[in-house]
This record gives C-alpha cells, structure tokens and sequence, in this order.
C-alpha cells in the first residue's frame, strides 16, 4: 500500500506530542510491511527517546516536491540489532504545509528589506519557522508590506526571500524594540524550505540535550 509514496532508507520526521509541547526527531524508514512501517526510534542526547506502545505520532516527509503526513500508532518496539519502532498506518499520506510546523525561539540576525527602500537594516529574530520569521523593530511596519529576507546563520549572505507582513504586536512594556513583526515567507522552494527545518531540528536537539528545551 505505502511502497509507491515511501521508499526503505526515506528520511522522516517523527513527531511526538509532549506535556510541554510537540517534539520532532529526525529518523528513516527501516522496513515496508504489507500493513505497518518500521522507523529508526528517535533518538535523544545519544539515547533512544522513549514513546510508548499504543501512542500515536506522526510522520512527515517529502516526495516530489510535497510535504505529506502519516498519523500512526506504535505497535512494537525492539532495539536489536537497531533500535527500531513498527508504526500502524492510521490514514493514508495527506498533504500538510511546512509552515504550520517547526517553529523555533530563537534570536538570529536578519537583513531585512523594504519593498521601496533600497538599502537594508539588521533585526534579530523571536522564532523562525518553515514558513515565516517574527522579529523586533522600532517602528510598525503595516500588513500587507512586502519585504525581502537575508538570514546568514542558516542560508548564506547570498540567498533572499520575499516575504510580507501578516501581523503586527505592539508591546509596551519594551523600552527597545516595542514592535513583534510577523512575516510570511512567500514563493518559497523546497529546497529553502527544507535547509530551515533541518536548521530548526538540529536547533532543537541541542537544546533538548542541554536540558533548555
């Protein structure tokens, strides 16, 4: 059944809901059976991340060009000779979009770009996601605005995104920076899109082995 959109050695994210939020963890698909899949376990700070039998997870990957989603349910789990879990397909791949998910606190500069304006200024993150970045500025900077996007730490100097305002936070109690704008990444490519979340994941996992997550 799930042989013609998934492939042994595919890479996947598992995501895990927790009391504290979802997690997601990097794996691949081990084994196809006729009706479950077999996933490497998550693993956590070098150590395999306990998930229970009978817990639900979903699985995200990516296959020409889209970004699709498994729910399932864990059947087994064995750790020799690799840690593995054996999921229950609970509903066939469906379409999900990247930007709903992966979202990361974090401060990282970005050069922004007003549509009209010909130089650029640098502001520091509040989260990036797959899809879209809030950051702190002075000034309002209206819905609808479009901008274009640099972010060096994860894409380079060279790579620009085009991106417009969806809302606008005011926060009073700031002295600095009172403005929380909130962007859309528009015609984004896959291949972008992807260098994000891999950036978001890895993000995680260190944070999750420092003990900050």
């Amino acid at each position: 059944m799930f042989e013609v959109i998934l492939e042994i050695g595919m890479k996947v994210i598992i995501e895990v809901k927790g009391d504290s939020g979802d997690l997601y963890f990097s794996s691949k698909i081990e084994d196809i059976g006729s009706d479950d899949i077999t996933l490497g376990m998550p693993m956590k700070g070098g150590r395999t991340f306990f998930i229970a039998v009978d817990e639900n997870i979903n699985i995200y990957f990516s296959r020409k060009g889209s970004f699709y989603c498994i729910e399932g349910k864990v059947l087994e789990k064995r750790y020799r000779p690799i840690p593995v879990i054996k999921i229950l397909p609970l509903s066939s791949p469906y379409k999900k979009q990247k930007r709903s998910f992966f979202r990361l606190k974090i401060s990282l500069p970005i050069h922004v770009k007003m549509d009209d304006a010909e130089g650029s200024f640098i502001r520091y993150t509040r989260d990036i996601s797959a899809g879209g970045i809030k950051f702190s500025h002075s000034d309002l900077i209206e819905v609808g605005t479009n901008l274009e996007i640099t972010i060096p730490d994860v894409l380079g100097n060279k790579t620009a995104i085009k991106a417009i305002v969806r809302r606008a936070e005011y926060d009073s109690t700031r002295e600095i920076n009172k403005y929380d704008i909130a962007i859309e990444f528009l015609d984004i490519d896959d291949r972008t899109r992807d260098i994000i979340v891999k950036f978001i994941l890895v993000k995680q996992r260190e944070l999750r082995k420092n003990g900050l997550e």
